[in-house]
């Protein structure tokens, strides 16, 4: 029977692949990783528990990050962008001493430590914790990120800052917070807010081919993601 099962759900996955992911929603997309998702991950059979539950949510650190938040938060101890590691650089704005917000419940998954379905609230029949037809990067033994593009891992001094305050009011090369349009800083688009992942990521909406995909807010045409919040 599993080896039935096996070769169903790689059949559907193979499917999916071909097929063009949505422009909009989890459904179909690399962050759909139920048994019908475009990577099939896991043998559950809905989408959104991944990320969120309707009861129950929370439990321990990182459980206010986002709405019925359900996944277990990353205790991982990351290595932030910092002007001390980069010598050259002159940020004004105040880097958190580890990631904040979004960009934690991001990292929960995408820093490679946590499994994809450890989550504080199981869906009904299980299946999250098994990931015999694991994809896109994900290892079939432990269920966590282990390669490709979808690997961040936890030296983040190497990447854009996150859960730095946006200072347009102290770096004149920054748009000023309050016409950003597109991308957004959190909790609001003010001098002085968080830059997070998902500032310039969507999870929910994968995009469309050569402009928004995969998951960007602001097509990358022309540099425009970049110079939505940079002057220069």
């Amino acid at each position: 029977m599993r080896a039935f099962l096996s070769t169903l759900v790689l059949a559907a996955a193979s499917t999916l692949v071909s097929a063009a992911p949505p422009a909009t929603g989890v459904d179909g997309t690399a962050h759909d990783l139920s048994i019908t998702g475009l990577n099939s991950v896991t043998m559950a059979t809905r989408s959104c528990v991944f990320c969120h539950t309707v009861h129950n949510a929370g439990g321990g650190s990182g459980s206010k990050l986002i709405p019925a938040w359900n996944h277990t938060t990353t205790v991982s101890t990351f290595t932030m962008y910092n002007n001390t590691n980069h010598p050259g650089a002159s940020l004004k704005g105040t880097v958190d001493s580890q990631p904040t917000g979004p960009s934690l419940a991001c990292l929960s998954c995408h820093d490679g430590t946590v499994s994809v379905g450890s989550l504080l609230i199981a869906p009904s029949g299980g299946g999250n914790t098994t990931y015999i037809s694991a994809r896109g990067g994900v290892s079939p033994g432990t269920g966590r990120i282990s390669s490709g593009a979808a690997l961040i891992g936890t030296d983040l001094s190497n990447d854009h800052p996150v859960s730095i305050t946006y200072q347009d009011n102290l770096d004149a090369s920054l748009q000023p917070a309050a016409s950003l349009s597109g991308v957004r800083l959190y909790p609001e688009n003010v001098t002085g807010a968080k830059v997070q992942c998902s500032s310039c990521h969507d999870a929910h909406n994968f995009g469309s081919p050569g402009t928004t995909a995969p998951f960007l807010r602001v097509t990358m045409v022309g540099s425009f993601l970049c110079k939505s919040c940079h002057k220069k």
